[in-house]
Order: structure tokens, then sequence, then C-alpha cells
């Protein structure tokens, strides 16, 4: 009776993760889009180009809000290294940002142009060039604690393209910088103009993964894999100068294309995890009555897919604690026992029968319990 007491003490609270006031999947994107990393409208939401970071061929896809492919282009011109986020300007000319740097070590950084797409009646398409780097780095790697030099961000605003770093320091330091380069062909040596702290870590929950902006209401979004940051009431570009607010997102999965359509709707895509089937998909937010999450940061873990069939994924907050870990079914009978020491864990579900069951966790020095829902549907 212990833990069935501990059971409806949580449910009574079992809203106050949602965030959004609207978020929907509408489909499961085309398997040749499993790595989706940028995401943008041309038509206001009717249709979407999307592009696949590496290992993959040098095209974009626009697919509708089935998912459904309707186009594939090719550039004829370039070649791939790490293609992190796609962004466009009033005009519909679409950048691709190469700019993916995982290790900080890159020192081919590019940037395509692709002008007149809606126009352009053939599958093959040339591109123009923009190349630039750092003047801020000096070591290629860095030092481990100044490795901020990754980037899968970037939009386009007032005729220049806006970018901001994914945050690989260790020990983790929170910041986002902003670099600001004119979107015309040049090469470009760019020094940060601003910077915003994200939160203390762990990075996957603080790190950049994508932007989007709406640039009639002046609203500028920053996408991580479980959150995003708005910036409103800006001057200029100061995008960081404005007011803020963090939003946290329904699901946790590696996000990382996002885009304004209009009507304050937003589009979303997802890489896809095929350790526990988990992503891949197109998704549609609306944030007109979101709120503040600092009632969600109470809770130091995450589970995701709920509901869940093989494997259940456990993200904590706390990184570099050991957390007790336990399933009960309805009736309070402990199922599943676990001892996890990482950030992340997957759980084996399947010897389970289709039900509701409870997790708990006893985690961090305060010993503090907290429990969440479990739904098992094979």
């Amino acid at each position: 009776m212990k833990h069935f007491a501990i059971i409806l003490l949580w449910i009574s609270g079992w809203n106050l993760h949602s965030q959004t006031s609207s978020w929907n999947q509408l489909c499961k994107l085309d398997s040749r889009m499993n790595h989706s990393s940028g995401i943008l409208s041309l038509n206001q939401g009717l249709s979407f180009w999307t592009q696949v970071d590496n290992n993959s061929p040098e095209e974009i896809y626009e697919i509708n809000t089935d998912c459904r492919v309707l186009r594939t282009l090719k550039m004829t011109n370039v070649s791939k290294t790490d293609w992190e986020d796609i962004t466009t300007d009033y005009k519909g000319t679409i950048y691709i940002g190469d700019f993916g740097n995982n290790n900080n070590d890159r020192t081919n950084l590019k940037i395509y142009i692709l002008k007149n797409v809606d126009q352009h009646s053939s599958d093959q398409i040339t591109a123009e060039k923009i190349t630039f780097s750092y003047a801020n780095q000096k070591d290629f790697p860095p030092s481990s604690a100044e490795q901020n030099f990754d980037m899968e961000a970037m939009v386009w605003y007032q005729d220049s393209l806006h970018l901001f770093s994914k945050n690989r320091t260790s020990p983790f330091t929170g910041y986002t910088y902003q670099y600001t380069m004119p979107a015309i062909p040049g090469d470009y040596k760019l020094s940060p103009v601003d910077s915003f702290k994200t939160g203390p870590g762990p990075m996957l929950f603080f790190w950049i993964t994508g932007a989007a902006i709406n640039p009639v209401e002046k609203q500028l979004i920053l996408l991580s894999h479980d959150r995003i940051w708005m910036f409103t009431d800006f001057q200029s570009s100061r995008f960081f100068q404005g007011k803020s607010q963090m939003i946290v997102l329904p699901t946790f999965t590696q996000k990382e294309g996002i885009c304004y359509a209009k009507d304050n709707t937003w589009y979303l895509t997802d890489e896809y995890n095929s350790t526990i089937n988990l992503g891949g998909n197109l998704y549609e937010m609306k944030l007109d009555q979101a709120t503040n999450s600092t009632e969600a940061e109470e809770f130091n873990f995450e589970i995701h897919p709920n509901p869940v069939q093989e494997f259940l994924q456990i993200l904590f907050h706390d990184d570099g604690e050991s957390h007790d870990v336990r399933i009960y079914n309805f009736m309070g009978k402990l199922c599943l026992n676990y001892t996890f020491n990482k950030l992340r864990n997957i759980i084996p579900m399947k010897d389970l029968s289709n039900g509701i069951y409870f997790i708990q966790t006893t985690s961090g020095k305060l010993k503090k319990l907290i429990s969440k829902k479990i739904v098992v549907d094979k």
C-alpha cells in the first residue's frame, strides 16, 4: 500500500509537464530523411523543404504534411560534409549550412545558396557558396573547455544570416554564441556578436540544435532535444537583449529542424533512433498559450516513448548522480529494478504485459523520490 499511495499523489499533478497549447505528430518521414536536420516552408506550411545531415546525397526534399515526397532537388556543384540547418529569406532563397563540426576541428565551413527554387523546373540545381571561419578559434580542435565551435542552427533576418553555436564544452558552460554574416557569396571571418546562457547542463538538454524565426511578430526560437527558448521584443538582430522564455516540449527526441509557417504555428522534425524506434517524424506545434517551464524542471528525469513497446528511454537531469529505478504495476508489485549512473539509459520492456505501470526514482544527494506513469502497449 505504501507504493500505491505515492502513485495516487503523483497522478494529481500529471499535467505539469505540458507547456505547449498544441503538439501534433503529423506523419513519419521517408526513410531517406531519417536524419533530417532542418526544415523550412516557402508557402506558409503547405509544403516543406528538408535536408539530411551527413552520409547522404547532396539533395534536398520537398514534402507535404503527410510526409509524401513532392520533389527531390540535387545540387550538382557541391560536396557534402555535414549539413545541419536550412533557412530562407523573404524572396524564397534557400540557405543550407554545411557547418556541422562535432569535433570542433573543421576548416572548410560553408553555406550554400539556392535561388528561385520554387520556379526551378529541373531536378538539379547549381548553388552559390559562402565560406567562413571563426576569428576566435585558434586551435583545431581547441581544448575541451573551449569546444563551442559546432554549429547546427541558422536563420535569415534583415539581410544577414545568424548562426547559433552548439556548446560542447567540458565542463559545460551553457552558452550559445551568435555569429552574423552577409547573406551573399563571399569569404568571412566571424566573431561572436552576442551570447546567451541556456542553462547549467547536462548538455543534451541545453545545447542548441536548430533555430527558426517569425519575422512578422519578431519571435526567434532556439531548439534543443526537449525544449525551446523563445526571444521576443528585441531590437534589430539583438535577439538575446529582448525577453526570453524556456518552454519544455512533450517528448525527448533528437530534434534538429524547426520552422515558422503562419498563425503562430511552427513545424519540427527529429532524427530517427533505430534502437528504441523513436523519432523520424514531422510535428506541428502551437505556442499561443505556452507558459514558462520552471515547474517541469522539478522533475529530475524524463521517459520516452510513452506509451512504450520494446524499450523505454530514461534521461536524468542531474548528471553524475546514482539513480535507483523501480517499475511497479498498478497493484504496487515491483516488476523491474535498476541502478543507473549515466545520463541516458535504455530499459527493456518486452517482458511486461500491456497495462499501466509506474516508474520511481530515488536519486541525488537529497534522495528525492519521484514517480511517473508508463503505458505499455505492444
